[in-house]
């Protein structure tokens, strides 16, 4: 469930102010649901795009995501900072302006994505502990009990 990102304690929005030089405006991103808060982030000297969560399935998801954001450094936005403060992870990234892909067959849109999917194909898997839900949640997700031992050596379909 996502928060307003006045939800989050002064002490955060101070921290992200002063990486951004001062905050002109935030706006939510209109999708998603991995962290409580989500949303581009204006600046007077930068825009990134700020995820932040204090619960603790979502810091330990967006730890992962950081992990493995830097262990793949190239193909997602990259990560321009982080810090934990007041009980929050903060993550600051390089917000990329357009609009999301066009998967419909026949669009343009694919051709790239396939060129992005075999450099990461190419791409060692990340050396990095797999996220893993508590257990209460790991019953719901169809499929995690079969693959939750599963260790990849490869980012290669087999």
């Amino acid at each position: 469930m996502r928060s307003e990102w006045t939800a989050l304690p002064d002490a955060v929005r101070a921290a992200v102010a002063e990486r951004v030089g001062g905050i002109i405006g935030v706006y939510p991103a209109p999708g998603g649901n991995h962290a409580e808060i989500a949303s581009t982030v204006i600046g007077s000297t930068d825009k990134v795009f700020v995820k932040a969560a204090s619960a603790d399935l979502g810091v330990r998801s967006l730890r992962y995501e950081l992990a493995v954001t830097k262990a793949i450094d190239g193909y997602p936005p990259a990560i321009l900072w982080h810090f934990e403060s007041d009980g929050w992870l903060v993550v600051g990234a390089e917000r990329l302006d357009g609009p999301h892909p066009d998967l419909s067959p026949g669009s343009p849109d694919l051709d790239v994505l396939a060129v992005a999917m075999k450099g990461l194909q190419e791409t060692p898997a990340p050396g990095v502990p797999l996220f893993t839900p508590g257990a209460g949640s790991a019953s719901r997700i169809r499929g995690w009990t079969a693959t939750r031992s599963c260790t990849p050596t490869s980012t290669r379909p087999t």
